[in-house]
């Protein structure tokens, strides 16, 4: 019986000694908190400086009213500093963005004039002691589109030393042309200009916008050749690259993979200006994933690398049977949220499968009625060398629906040894708090877990207003349902 206990042990030993091995236990702790209770304004924006490492949130300046609107300062420990009135609402202002510049806060307010019938964009500027510096700047003055917006656009560098303001201006009888504004790290604006893109305004879709440390522009757009897509050679999608100091003109990047439809392609550019361009592709259509692709050009915009790769039947498995695996049938619903530059000049990428259903039921008079139900699955991992080649992939199983989608999904947090996937998740019988799955950099996946022993129970989670702010940190936003607060806090992952 002993010796029975004794070999038991020893498995038990080398299983959890793997298992460290495999997936080390790194530490995460909140190194700052703001709660907001009952009483106090919740904010619309937030950032943390990276000047002071503070944070700063603009918002209501009370719970119960949203006539005055102003920004909230505090330290580094999210101890109250300052906080000021901005502006008054008149009925037709929208507060479109707030960031930190450097030493500079932005709040960036559009406008409408009915009698011109135009929106005048303005912007605020302040320091972090909280002294206005500009007030009511006017940066743009347009005819009025629709629902009382102009949609000018907001984009910071890597390095959080530059900031893009950009419209794609309406000229469906000429070429595409973008409206732009560049703000550096001193506050001041150093450009403003319009681009003409070689392509006419119907033909070319923009899809995202970058600005580089150096302050360089690469738009993502989507140029349809046909004006229906039946083939792959119907559409492609390309980069386009203007140095805003004129220095190299326009620039172009084609994203051409061969015969295969590309449904879904991202980018991203490092801090010396390489370009990494990665996707899925599909045999059969827009709306399907077979495989990835993946290609990469330096600063002179050179392509050093080109390469399609189809998933491994191991993969699809996990998804679809043998049978329709045989047919050629692919995978569906799967939408590229991220792709993570990899130190060695691969990259991951970061796929979630989202979908709706619809589901009717008897209300209380006797009616039917029809809800939409939002379904946020499993989140898909492909792993990339710097050649390109398809290293390995990995599922991390995740299940969410409702009719209200502001709280499901995930935030990714990288860190040196690999991704912290962490999303809002209700296990049977265990409490509905954040769980996190760890990815490591060679693919393993560890079993799900609570994120953090001290969060409540019952919270709600907000994926898309938390932020990565450094390596080792990030800032979650989350509700406590017991409390009827809201919480910021900034989590370190220990070493």
């Amino acid at each position: 019986m002993s010796n029975k206990i004794n070999f038991v042990t020893r498995i038990f030993l080398i299983a959890l000694l793997f298992f460290s091995v495999v997936f080390p236990l790194k530490a995460q702790t909140v190194k700052a908190s703001l709660e907001l209770g009952k009483r106090d304004p919740l904010p619309r924006f937030f950032e943390v400086t990276n000047a002071d490492k503070g944070l700063v949130t603009f918002g209501n300046m009370a719970r119960n009213s949203s006539r005055f609107l102003g920004l909230f300062k505090y330290d580094a420990d999210f101890k109250q500093q300052w906080s000021k009135q901005v502006l008054e609402q008149n009925g037709r202002s929208n507060v479109d963005f707030m960031t930190a510049i450097g030493e500079n806060i932005f709040v960036f307010v559009s406008e409408f004039f009915p009698k011109e019938n135009t929106i005048r964009t303005f912007y605020y500027r302040y320091n972090l002691a909280g002294d206005p510096i500009e007030e009511r700047k006017v940066i743009s003055e347009l005819p009025d589109e629709k629902e009382h917006r102009v949609d000018l656009k907001y984009v910071v560098s890597l390095n959080k030393k530059q900031l893009l303001c950009y419209k794609n201006l309406n000229s469906p009888n000429s070429k595409e042309r973008i409206l732009y504004f560049i703000f550096d790290e001193t506050g001041e604006m150093k450009q403003r200009g319009s681009a003409e893109l070689p392509y006419q305004d119907d033909k070319f879709q923009v899809r995202k916008a970058l600005i580089s440390n150096q302050g360089n522009i690469f738009i993502l757009g989507k140029l349809f050749l046909e004006n229906k897509v039946k083939t792959p050679d119907d559409y492609e999608f390309r980069v386009i690259r203007f140095d805003t100091d004129g220095g190299m003109g326009i620039e172009q990047y084609s994203l051409k993979f061969g015969d295969k439809y590309i449904t879904d392609i991202n980018v991203k550019i490092d801090r010396d200006e390489n370009l990494f361009a990665a996707g899925f592709y599909s045999n059969r259509g827009n709306y399907e994933i077979i495989g990835t692709v993946f290609c990469r050009f330096d600063e002179t915009g050179k392509q050093e690398v080109s390469v399609i790769q189809k998933f491994t039947e191991g993969f699809l498995g996990k998804f679809l049977s043998g049978r329709q695996i045989e047919r050629g049938q692919e995978l569906r619903n799967f939408f590229l949220d991220n792709i993570v530059l990899r130190s060695d000049g691969g990259v991951l990428l970061v796929a979630e499968r989202y979908y709706t259903t619809y589901s009717s039921m008897l209300d209380v008079y006797g009616y039917w009625v029809d809800r939409l139900i939002h379904h946020y699955d499993e989140i898909i991992i492909n792993s990339l060398s710097a050649e390109g080649a398809l290293e390995w992939s990995t599922v991390v199983p995740k299940f969410q629906a409702s009719e209200n989608n502001i709280n499901l999904s995930y935030f990714s947090m990288v860190t040196a040894e690999g991704l912290v996937l962490i999303y809002e998740y209700s296990p049977k019988n265990l409490p509905q708090t954040l769980y996190c799955n760890r990815v490591e950099m060679n693919g393993p996946v560890s079993s799900r877990e609570i994120f953090l022993k001290s969060v409540d129970r019952n919270v709600s989670f907000f994926p898309r207003s938390s932020e990565q702010i450094s390596n080792s940190q990030c800032v979650l936003v989350y509700f406590r349902e017991k409390e009827k607060a809201y919480s910021i806090i900034k989590v370190d992952f220990e070493e």
